[in-house]
């Protein structure tokens, strides 16, 4: 176990794909194996590292027959359904043994060894329904195995085809039952979940105690369902992005991932599914003051409608966003109304940005000239954008700038004064606001080897402004999004509906 843990932590290795064979049930995983001998300390640990509570790793083999000595576990089984089993069973052998059976072997099975196996499932299987395990899961042979002895005692207690709740009365625990009946409402599972780092203290009182650390995520068709819930992925596992980092050639952090993309200024939200190991990556970014303005917009828009009035003003703004023409005028309405705010949004308010001094009247202006199928925002700190296609945006904006002062009737002087000002350049500033050098050639400056959305003139310049950058603009695993702005009709529609 020592082993596998130092494999988990150090060297990446998926927790949930690592097998164990034991002497009652073959192709266990190790959280499997960890409640079916009803070891809670391992079991902890494990869920610590990121173990999934629900998934079936290893499923039995078709054919029972070609596996001469090996027990299969059931079909289907989870971590909860093996604990809730030995449970079951090692009350059964206490009972048998208590009435004077069992010959010879009462003391073998007697005495404190099944004991302390019933009651280590039992913590076991009360802890897993407290971290959100599915109860619903129902006891099922594998493939040849109903005729095996080791699940002759299903026959007994008729437990083929029921659910863990179904079979709680048999645990013989009191607090399990209550347990199991608790989290089976939605409402009381999203409110006392506990966070999976160990403490056995729900979400709200350990890592998501502030209103910005979400420790859940449902689909809308499945809100009514616990067992499609997403809980958010242990705080004390190896963070995720070390995955993107590695994909993409980066140096790994080997953090854990609440000292690293947890924060909310990583915007980065991972969520597990327990029952296919898979990580949903919800990449948020910061609201800007033009985007909450919007929003407010939109939830006075909404105030007094049924939810079927709601639901057709929703599909109707998604056609619009398909339109190229309406996102181009809202755009542009947004620019006008928003003034400097919004021009310092579109550079996601980073301050060596100049476009706050641009006329917001020429800005729109501009962007109306060109193709509304080719239109696109500017955004003088590119550091992130592709060479080509920083060069091809840099000529159409100041075609379609000349164009503007044509359409508006601007010389002279005048001219001179509004094409100067509003030129697009594709030298960038350097990224540290306290130095003034621009690029003498296109995409002269490095950029930050950890998010790629930076550059700097020098080192130097790098480490004096290295800790404004860390804590406000360098997020691990970044460099994969490299965004530019709002530059595209979805993050309209996202800021108008979410």
């Amino acid at each position: 176990m020592k082993q596998i843990i130092h494999g988990v932590m150090k060297e990446g290795i998926n927790v949930d794909i690592v097998s164990f064979e034991d002497t009652t049930f073959s192709g266990m995983n190790c959280l499997q194996f960890a409640t079916l001998r009803g070891d809670v300390q391992m079991m902890e640990q494990l869920i610590k590292m990121g173990a999934a509570l629900d998934i079936e790793a290893l499923p039995p083999p078709s054919d029972l027959a070609n596996h001469t000595g090996v027990v299969m576990k059931p079909k289907g089984c989870t971590a909860l359904l093996l604990a809730v089993n030995g449970a079951i069973t090692s009350r059964n052998i206490m009972s048998i043994v208590a009435n004077g059976g069992m010959g010879g072997m009462g003391g073998m099975f007697g005495g404190n060894q099944a004991r302390e196996s019933y009651e280590g499932c039992v913590e076991c299987a009360i802890q897993l329904v407290r971290l959100g395990a599915d109860t619903s899961v129902t006891f099922q042979f594998p493939p040849g195995g109903k005729n095996h002895p080791i699940y002759q005692s299903w026959h007994v207690w008729k437990l083929e085809g029921k659910s863990i709740r179904d079979v709680a009365t048999l645990v013989g625990s009191d607090l399990f039952e209550k347990t199991v009946e608790e989290f089976s409402a939605m409402e009381h599972q999203l409110e006392n979940v506990n966070c999976r780092c160990g403490s056995r203290l729900p979400w709200k009182q350990c890592h998501a105690g502030k209103p910005t650390d979400p420790y859940y995520l449902t689909d809308k068709d499945d809100e009514k369902d616990v067992s499609k819930i997403k809980w958010r992925y242990s705080p004390m596992a190896p963070c995720h992005c070390n995955t993107s980092n590695s994909r993409l050639g980066l140096p790994e952090t080997k953090k854990i991932y609440f000292k690293c993309c947890w924060d909310e200024t990583a915007h980065r939200e991972y969520y597990q599914c327990d029952k296919t190991s898979e990580i949903r990556v919800m990449a948020r970014t910061a609201v800007t003051p033009m985007q909450r303005e919007a929003m407010q917009f939109m939830q006075e828009m909404l105030k007094g409608k049924s939810e079927d009035e709601i639901n057709a003003l929703m599909e109707s703004t998604q056609q619009m966003m398909k339109d190229p023409k309406f996102l181009i005028a809202n755009r542009c309405k947004i620019v006008r109304e928003g003034g400097a705010i919004a021009l310092k949004a579109i550079a996601s308010d980073n301050p060596c940005s100049k476009l706050y001094s641009w006329d917001p009247e020429v800005y729109a202006g501009v962007m109306e000239t060109m193709d509304a199928n080719l239109s696109f925002q500017w955004n003088d700190v590119h550091w992130a954008l592709p060479k080509a296609e920083l060069l091809k945006w840099t000529e159409e904006w100041n075609e379609a700038l000349e164009q503007y002062c044509d359409n508006t009737g601007l010389t002279g002087s005048e001219r001179e004064d509004v094409i100067k000002l509003h030129t697009a350049s594709p030298f960038a500033p350097c990224g540290n606001v306290k130095c003034c050098k621009l690029e003498t050639s296109v995409k002269q400056y490095s950029r930050c080897s950890k998010c790629y959305n930076i550059a700097y003139c020098s080192s130097a310049c790098q480490k004096e402004d290295w800790k404004n950058h860390k804590q406000k603009w360098c997020k691990p695993g970044t460099r994969e999004r490299q965004t530019t702005g709002i530059s595209s009709g979805e993050s309209l529609t996202q800021m108008l509906t979410k």
